[in-house]
């Protein structure tokens, strides 16, 4: 790829060939997203070239003392020291250069000291120049740009509301089904929020007032919620837990209640949109209670388009009553993979660490690879490169469900399972969600007893984690959801506001 250049202020232009825009995040065709930028370099046989993991969409992780590894075409590294580098005047007191030194011949890491970022609003620039002994390489000079997200409103919701069941659109827009208002009742609500507008519409109600519902997306961008509850908090009547599936259309705006209902009424549990237009429900509280008999362990295949449910063989069946487990469905394996989840909602409830696998075809489910290293409840997965799944949050049980600070990964690859540190903080009711390709955002949740407004990102490159900053609203039973502006975030059934704030960049 052939692309220009501007020198800092000046009116020179260079040519630079990109042989690999993935190897090379530095690529002028990001200037005006305002991420990371290559401004300036020549073209000679021995010219060197700079490089650096950071994608445009990723955080640089300045925050307290912190680094920035550099990648050079050449064994030069040990030409570069401290005097090479400078930051941009307007951030030269916030972001102070404290170390350069090389890693290897061609690896340089640049170490720095923040003393403040609350109000990083303008991208920091860093400059490298040229060493005066040089040798016979060419280099002209860079300037790498970095622009940091900050949180700020950018609409509203249709009313104050917490623990909405919600999932992003095929269009980009988010669907909120539900919910619990600052009344402490369940709402009927079905919306749709514009991340680019932040106009809320509003669709036909359901049919009950629910909360803790499952979704999933078909293929053809039909979303489908079933099951959940009328009350908030522990039920007191089996009549309280939903056995009805509905269809939302966001085309035509129309929400239908299906003719088939669940064989079991059910709450904490999870369903999948198969590739075929069926749908997978499994697990979940079914009749009052705090015991393990409240729980199921089946799963029921509801096909839309014949309008029945049929419980599937027992061979698929959980090796212990679950609810609050995780699915994730592959399709090109027509399989089912589940993580954690209990048998009980009380305080004597037995977690689980395995990952399961239903195979669909089969109707038989297995446990693979290794053990979790934590046991625990409600947690989230979420893929990455490199064939890692991030297993994160969650809880750990006892008499105030502690939510799980641990941080872990399985491999499909090799079945391996790993631990890589802790959060900072604990996260129950944390929403987590995807930053970067790389990177996992953490926002609000309850640090033990408190609400939390903190903002904290997970890097699985570096393999640690750091706060980064904190949200308009301290927020739990919360949404945050990754939109093309950047992370969307709203609700909580004890906060009187309808505003939704994201964390991007622009």
């Amino acid at each position: 790829m052939r692309c220009s250049f501007s020198l800092f202020i000046t009116l020179l232009f260079f040519q630079c060939t990109i042989q690999d825009k993935t190897k090379n995040p530095f690529d002028p065709s990001t200037l005006a997203g305002g991420s990371v930028v290559v401004l300036a370099t020549l073209a000679f046989q021995n010219e060197i070239q700079i490089t650096s993991r950071y994608l445009p969409s990723d955080y640089p992780s300045f925050i307290k003392t912190e680094i920035l590894d550099l990648d050079f075409s050449e064994p030069v590294a040990a030409f570069f020291t401290k005097t090479n580098f400078s930051i941009s005047e307007n951030y030269k007191d916030d972001l102070v250069l404290r170390d350069v030194f090389p890693l290897s011949d061609s690896k340089l890491r640049v170490l720095f000291s923040v003393s403040s970022r609350s109000e990083w609003r303008e991208p920091i620039s860093l400059f490298i120049r040229r060493p005066e002994s040089f040798g016979h390489y060419a280099f002209s000079g860079k300037q790498f740009e970095f622009k940091f997200p900050y949180p700020r409103y950018i609409g509203s919701i249709s009313e104050p509301k917490g623990q909405i069941t919600s999932t992003l659109l095929s269009d980009g827009r988010i669907l909120l089904v539900g919910g619990v208002s600052i009344s402490g009742n369940t709402v009927s609500t079905v919306e749709i929020l514009n991340p680019e507008t932040g106009l809320s519409t509003i669709l036909p109600s359901l049919n009950q007032s629910l909360t803790g519902m499952a979704i999933c997306t078909n293929p053809d961008g039909i979303v489908y919620v079933s099951g959940g509850k009328t009350v908030p908090g522990n039920i007191t009547a089996s009549s309280q837990i939903s056995n009805r599936i509905y269809r939302i259309q966001s085309e035509n705006q129309t929400v239908v209640e299906l003719p088939v209902l669940l064989q079991k009424r059910r709450y904490g549990h999870t369903m999948v949109c198969l590739d075929d237009g069926n749908l997978l429900v499994s697990g979940g509280q079914f009749q009052v209670g705090n015991d393990f008999t409240a729980i199921t362990n089946e799963h029921e295949l509801i096909s839309v388009q014949s309008g029945t449910s049929t419980t599937l063989n027992s061979s698929a069946n959980f090796t212990m009553n679950t609810v609050f487990h995780f699915a994730e469905y592959v399709g090109s394996e027509h399989r089912v993979f589940f993580f954690g989840g209990r048998d009980r909602i009380d305080p004597f409830a037995v977690y689980s660490n395995a990952i399961r696998r239903l195979d669909l075809n089969s109707q038989v489910m297995d446990v693979v690879g290794d053990p979790l290293p934590t046991s625990r409840s409600n947690v989230t997965t979420i893929s990455i490169p490199g064939g890692d799944r991030l297993v994160l949050g969650g809880v750990l049980g006892g008499t105030i469900n502690v939510g799980s600070r641990s941080i872990e990964s399985w491999n499909k690859t090799s079945w391996v399972s790993k631990t890589h540190g802790f959060t900072t903080r604990a996260k129950n009711g944390s929403s987590i969600v995807p930053y970067s390709g790389s990177q996992v955002l953490f926002t609000g949740g309850v640090d033990t007893y408190y609400k939390s407004g903190i903002l904290e990102l997970y890097d699985h490159t570096e393999m640690k984690n750091f706060v980064v900053d904190t949200m308009m609203n301290a927020r739990s039973e919360h949404c945050a959801i990754k939109t093309t502006q950047g992370i969307v975030i709203f609700g909580d059934s004890a906060l009187n506001d309808r505003r939704v704030e994201l964390y991007g960049k622009d």
